[in-house]
C-alpha cells in the first residue's frame, strides 16, 4: 500500500471512528511519534553548505528547476519506455 493510499485509509478510519478513547490514544501516538522524528535529525555543517551553495546557484538563476507539471509529464514518459 502506497503512503498516500494508507493515509486515506487512515483519515476514512478516523472520520469513522465513534470511540473517543481509542482516537486520543492514536493522537496521543501519532504526537509522541511526530515530536520524536522531526527533532532527532540535524543537518551536518557539509549538508548545509551544499544546500546553501544549491539554494545560491537556484537563486542566481544558474541551476536548472523543475515545476511539479515537468516531473510528472518527465516521470511518466520514464515509465512508457
Amino acid at each position: 500500500m502506497t503512503a498516500v493510499a494508507l493515509k486515506k485509509e487512515l483519515h476514512n478510519a478516523v472520520d469513522k471512528m465513534p470511540d473517543t478513547g481509542f482516537l486520543k490514544a492514536v493522537y496521543a501516538m501519532f504526537k509522541e511519534y511526530s515530536v520524536s522524528y522531526e527533532s532527532d535529525y540535524q543537518l551536518s555543517p557539509l549538508e548545509k553548505g551544499e544546500l546553501d551553495k544549491q539554494r545560491k546557484l537556484h537563486k542566481a538563476g544558474k541551476s536548472k528547476s523543475y515545476s511539479v507539471a515537468e516531473v510528472r509529464k518527465m516521470a511518466v514518459g520514464k515509465l512508457k519506455k
